[in-house]
């Protein structure tokens, strides 16, 4: 199942790079569906990739 981690660090990888890039490109924050301002919807997708990417790297799934 080590697939199923390599998944989760690919996805949470994807979340945080468009979480970045919203940052700075406030447009694409149209898309994210969270509550606030530009800023904070990017932080919030930073935050969700981070925390795919350390599920995916510290929990083994057998």
């Amino acid at each position: 199942m080590a697939e199923v981690n390599t998944v989760l660090i690919i996805i949470g990888s994807l979340v945080a790079l468009v979480g970045a890039i919203a940052f700075f490109v406030p447009a694409l924050t149209r898309i994210i569906n969270a509550p606030g301002g530009p800023k904070l919807k990017a932080i919030v997708l930073i935050i969700i990739g981070l925390i795919l990417i350390v599920v995916g790297i510290s929990v083994q799934l057998k």
